[in-house]
């Protein structure tokens, strides 16, 4: 199956890359790994992902030699959606630092709680005045926002919109197999968060627990103008020919390629897009020209 409509095909993104960017990766500091039970004691997030010692955590020399192997060139380090003010902290400096110390290969984005109020906004600053190119990932079960109004996102989400930052949430699918962090952010959330703030630049992760699949409906269409989508895990969640039907259905432009490294090596995800079934041109646009456009690269 292949994608060969005339939008798709007319579709230029400006500058060409035949770069391959990883839109989601995670990192963490050695710290986090040493000592779990105590950031899980403060995070609820990481509670909920990391407290079995099986789940991976890496650091950046980690990341650089699974690039080096799968050929990935630049990846964006998105953190988690940290409940404790100390531990995004904690989180984004490692991911600043990584960006600092390798501006051509590493990206960072920065996670808060927009919760937190002035003071999420006041981390969401000076990461961007760091070099932060993003916001998220954020987990809204975890964090709380699903059972928040929704005008109490407005200070971050306008600070977002502000500085040009995109704001990475994970999404969940409502049908299918469970898995830690999953999660019950599901396509209707996800569009009541898209119709209150339809200006902001979103990235729903996992493909947006399946939402790219009504943007074949008129209405959901012209609501997602201003997000995209990432295939973070999707080894774990589709075959290969979900990049063909999402695309299909939202739009090209709309995909990002991502691992959700450590989760899927990035030589397995990049195996397994390349069963997809689009034509090369469209590969490049996925694989790293959609993200290198989006954030500037």
């Amino acid at each position: 199956m292949t994608t060969d409509s005339s939008e798709t095909d007319s579709y230029n993104p400006g500058q060409p890359t035949d770069a391959t960017v990883d839109s989601c990766v995670h990192l963490l500091p050695a710290s986090f790994a040493q000592d779990r039970e105590r950031i899980a004691r403060s995070d609820a997030t990481f509670r909920s992902i990391f407290t079995d010692s099986r789940a991976k955590i890496v650091q950046r020399e980690d990341l650089l030699s699974s690039m080096e192997g799968a050929g990935v060139d630049i990846s964006v380090c998105t953190g988690f959606g940290w409940t404790d003010p100390g531990v995004a902290r904690e989180s984004n400096d490692y991911n600043l630092e990584s960006a600092r110390l390798n501006p051509d290969r590493i990206v960072a984005f920065c996670s808060v709680n927009p919760l937190w109020g002035d003071d999420a906004v006041i981390e969401v600053r000076r990461c961007y005045e760091a070099g932060a190119r993003g916001i998220g990932e954020l987990h809204p079960d975890t964090q709380g926002i699903l059972e928040a109004d929704l005008a109490v996102l407005a200070p971050v989400l306008d600070t977002a919109r502000e500085l040009g930052m995109p704001v990475l949430i994970h999404a969940s699918e409502p049908v299918g197999h469970g898995y830690p962090g999953k999660g019950t952010v599901t396509p209707e959330l996800l569009m009541a968060l898209v119709t209150a703030y339809p200006n902001n630049k979103f990235i729903f992760s996992h493909f947006g627990g399946g939402l790219p699949f009504y943007g074949l409906m008129p209405e959901v269409n012209l609501a997602l103008k201003n997000v995209y989508f990432d295939s973070a895990a999707f080894p774990f969640l589709y075959r290969p020919q979900v990049f063909d039907v999402a695309a299909r259905a939202v739009g090209i432009e709309k995909i990002l390629f991502a691992s959700d490294y450590p989760l899927v090596t990035q030589d397995r995800a990049l195996d397994e897009f390349a069963q997809s079934g689009l034509r090369p041109d469209q590969s490049r646009l996925i694989r790293g020209a959609n993200a290198a456009k989006l954030l500037n690269l």
